[in-house]
């Protein structure tokens, strides 16, 4: 559990920095930076958790990485529907704020997703 643990706060690290860099300093809409932000959080998730969650021996691949994207679909429609519905209700709420509540909400579907599609053995 502790490599899922440091796995998350890692893609969460990814995610939230460049929210930030996006919507601070691009100026771009929350909404839209989510995309590019989940995307990469999703490729530093992957590789930390085939390591450090469930050790999967081996490089990595492509089938992999297809079946973790599938595995995180639940996790990330959860993260963006909270991330958006809290926005949504209070737009005054920092886009960082909305999204440590949205990460928290979706960690459980992710680990499912993770445990029993992604890296089943």
């Amino acid at each position: 559990m502790t490599g899922f643990v440091f796995s998350g706060l890692l893609a969460f690290a990814v995610d939230a920095g460049l929210l930030v860099v996006l919507t601070h300093w691009a100026g771009m809409s929350p909404f839209l930076a989510r995309v590019p932000s989940i995307a990469l959080s999703m490729l530093a998730g992957w590789l930390s958790n085939r390591r450090l969650t469930f050790r999967v021996p081996g490089p990595p691949g492509p089938i992999e990485f297809l079946r973790y994207a599938m595995a995180s679909g639940t996790g990330v429609a959860v993260n963006y529907a909270v991330f958006s519905a809290l926005l949504l209700a209070w737009p005054a709420l920092l886009p960082v704020a909305a999204l440590v509540a949205a990460s928290g909400a979706a960690a459980g579907f992710s680990y499912a997703g993770y445990r029993w599609f992604a890296f089943r053995r």
